[in-house]
């Protein structure tokens, strides 16, 4: 097995930049998810579960500055005035972009019915210092998103749709990493505990890029793989690693 592709999402619920090399810390990747847009009185973060139009923004790292992709092309720091007045229009209320720090905790905005996007929205803290939902690393092999387009034949299962850190190329077939809970995984050089599988919901299905809004994708997840695609993972210590790298599972 091997990592085929590295992703970072410098911005909460927004597309991502792909990796060639990357360095992982306690927090997870370096730069994952250190931004989101949040609601300018509460600082609570808002997420595509409940607002798929933040798909429409596109988020990349040049040197230490996180720039963001309007959808109609511009581009700009992710702190310009323009980029917050842009989204609290197109949301309907007032936003803000706000960096992880730890003067404040990490809260999300979530709705209360997640597989359709529906009911008054709670609030949940992740204990995380990034804006992630449940675990500061994820990962999805080739093997699973083959299985899904064998069992729904008519939708496309990108990797895109499910937000993965690392896809990982494996000839094995099925939903192989629903097999390594609780086991020991080498990525490269970095040694980390697979926590958990990653369950899905609503976001899956939303319109991104160039894939089509599609209900039938978490309606198979849901079915075929108890809403589960891929696994959460934690880092043992600090690493880097690049595409390319050797994956394998230790024990």
């Amino acid at each position: 097995m091997k990592v085929l592709e590295i992703w970072r999402y410098p911005v909460k619920s927004m597309l991502g930049e792909q990796l060639q090399h990357a360095e992982v810390d306690a927090a997870g990747l370096v730069g994952d998810r250190q931004w989101a847009v949040v609601d300018a009185e509460s600082g609570v973060s808002l997420s595509a579960k409940r607002y798929p139009a933040l798909l429409s923004y596109r988020a990349w790292t040049a040197g230490i500055q996180v720039m963001i992709e309007s959808p109609d092309g511009t581009e700009l720091p992710c702190d310009a005035p323009e980029i917050a007045a842009g989204l609290s229009k197109l949301l309907h209320r007032g936003v803000a972009l706000r960096q992880a720090s730890a003067a404040h905790a990490v809260r999300h905005e979530f709705p209360k019915d997640a597989m359709a996007a529906e009911g008054e929205p709670f609030l949940w803290e992740s204990g995380l210092t990034a804006f992630v939902d449940s675990s500061p690393l994820h990962l999805i092999t080739t093997a699973t998103l083959h299985e899904l387009s064998r069992l729904q034949p008519r939708s496309d299962f990108s990797h895109a749709r499910f937000r993965p850190n690392f896809l990982v190329k494996t000839d094995q077939p099925g939903f192989v990493e629903d097999t390594w809970m609780g086991r020991m995984l080498s990525l490269g050089s970095i040694q980390c505990r697979v926590s958990d599988h990653k369950a899905r919901c609503v976001m899956t299905t939303h319109a991104q890029g160039a894939l089509p809004q599609d209900r039938d994708v978490i309606d198979t997840v849901v079915k075929f793989n108890n809403a589960n695609v891929g696994i959460e993972l934690e880092a043992l210590a600090p690493g880097q690693l690049q595409a390319g790298d050797a994956v394998a599972v230790l024990d």
